[in-house]
């Protein structure tokens, strides 16, 4: 199944191609200079033919990650290669009865971010199949236009998911944006409330003590007049004692 070959020529525009051995009968005398036959037979016979290393397959682990990259088939009791879906099945069929349609952005918000993180990685996956699916076409010599309509609607649903997936992600991303502005928000105007508590109260505690600090200085000034008036008493009493 796995082969790292590829045809370099360019695949026409043909649903259906037909072949030389179908064109001529069995009885059709046609002589062909094959290179390959004639260093065969200049060759001694007791030499083993030679094999191509391209025809042999590479035994591979059943669980090989690259496996994940064909359709397994659902239902069906197969093993070895049969049991995976290359081409992918007819549009009435794979796409119109079995494919679903894409996400809604909807349904999207109310998943959490697990939920996203593996729903994005399965869609990413599904990229992958359908991705594999066209190239395997494009070498079976199956026209372009086939391809899009058979996985178009595919692609179409998978990217629009994806795009949704990610509206999501910027909206509430924009909303934890949001909650973090407010939140220093709040965060300074509760400051703002503490230190302007503080000045008031460092304010408050000034004015008392500038308060206390004047009538202080009144209480000092009044008696300074007080004692001057009774010098001033005792003087004049003593004068009028003498003046007697």
């Amino acid at each position: 199944m796995f082969s790292f070959l590829r045809a370099p020529r360019r695949c026409q525009g043909l649903v259906f191609k037909r072949t030389l051995a179908n064109v001529l009968s069995e009885n059709t005398a046609l002589q062909v200079y094959d290179p390959n036959a004639a260093a065969s037979a200049a060759k001694p016979t007791n030499e083993p033919a030679p094999t191509s290393s391209t025809l042999q397959k590479v035994k591979t682990s059943k669980t090989h990650g690259l496996y994940a990259f064909f359709r397994r088939k659902q239902g069906e009791d197969l093993t070895g290669d049969d049991q995976y879906d290359v081409l992918g099945g007819l549009y009435e069929q794979d796409v119109v009865n079995r494919s679903g349609r894409a996400w809604k952005a909807s349904e999207l918000r109310l998943k959490s971010f697990t939920d996203l993180h593996t729903l994005w990685y399965v869609l990413l996956r599904e990229q992958n199949l359908l991705a594999t699916q066209a190239e395997e076409v494009r070498r079976a010599g199956i026209a372009p236009r086939m391809i899009q309509i058979g996985l178009g609607p595919k692609k179409r649903e998978c990217r629009l998911s994806m795009a949704r997936i990610k509206a999501v992600m910027n909206e509430r991303r924009l909303a934890y944006l949001g909650a973090v502005q407010l939140a220093e928000e709040e965060k300074e105007a509760e400051l703002d409330r503490a230190v302007l508590k503080h000045q008031i109260t460092q304010f408050n505690r000034g004015r008392k003590a500038l308060r206390t600090l004047q009538e202080k200085r009144v209480a000092a000034e009044r008696r300074k007049e007080r004692q001057a008036k009774q010098k001033e008493e005792k003087l004049k009493s003593k004068i009028v004692s003498q003046s007697a």
